[in-house]
Order: structure tokens, then C-alpha cells, then sequence
């Protein structure tokens, strides 16, 4: 009989043992999961705003959860798109081109993870707005 009540007193202590790892584990995923969750729905918005035309805005959504989770490649994707695009519309409504490049310096400076999309734009645009590069003529 004793060894009855200790073979169940164990499998009781084994049961709860169970029972409190997976409490941690569900504890510790809802967590995880919850942070991808809050990312996606950063990510659907900025892309909701861009398709309603507002870069800057969507640069900023984007930028305010990528400053919390840099290494998110799919928000890094979302800004990078927001802030070509909004070179673009600048360029289109006639931006003088040193400004433009101005402000994509700006953001290159405030937001480093643009730089590696973004750096060989800056520098198309800065030497646009140096103007035509012409050679020396001879006399």
C-alpha cells in the first residue's frame, strides 16, 4: 500500500511539475507572440498610408515601432518604401532638388537603418543639385 501512495504522491508531483511548465511556456509565447502581432499591425498601417499617398506619416508609423525593433525587416522594408516614395512625390510637385536631398540627408542622419537603401539616392541627388557637371573646354 505504501508503495502505491508514493508512486501516486509522485506522478501528483510530476503532474503539477507539467502543469507549471506549461503555464510558463504559453505565458512566455503569448508574450512573443504578442510583439509580432503589435509589428504587423504597424507594418499594415504604414502601408495603408502610403497607399493613401502619406510617406511622411507612414515613415513615422513605421519608425516609432522600428525604434523599439530595429532589426524587423519587414517594417525596415515598409520605411524604406515611404521614404523613397515621398523623394518621389517631392520631386513631382516641383521640391527644389536640394531640398529634397536635404531632407532625405535629415533622415538618413535620424533614422541609420534607411542608409543602406537609401545612401546612393542621397548621393544621385546632391550631385543633381550641384547641377550639370561639365568638362573644361579648350580654348
Amino acid at each position: 500500500m505504501d508503495t502505491t501512495a508514493a508512486t501516486l504522491q509522485r506522478r501528483r508531483t510530476i503532474t503539477r511539475w507539467v502543469v507549471v511548465g506549461l503555464l510558463v511556456l504559453a505565458a512566455v509565447l503569448a508574450f512573443g507572440v504578442r510583439g509580432l502581432l503589435a509589428a504587423r499591425v504597424v507594418q499594415s498601417r504604414a502601408q495603408a498610408m502610403i497607399r493613401a499617398g502619406h510617406f511622411a506619416q507612414a515613415l513615422d508609423e513605421a519608425d516609432l515601432r522600428l525604434s523599439r525593433d530595429a532589426d524587423d525587416p519587414h517594417l525596415r522594408e515598409v520605411a524604406v518604401l515611404a521614404a523613397r516614395s515621398h523623394v518621389a512625390h517631392l520631386l513631382e510637385v516641383g521640391t527644389p532638388v536640394a531640398d529634397v536631398a536635404a531632407w532625405l540627408e535629415d533622415q538618413l542622419n535620424r533614422r541609420p537603418y534607411l542608409r543602406p537603401a537609401l545612401s546612393a539616392r542621397l548621393a544621385e541627388l546632391q550631385a543633381a543639385a550641384r547641377g550639370p557637371v561639365r568638362p573644361h573646354e579648350k580654348n
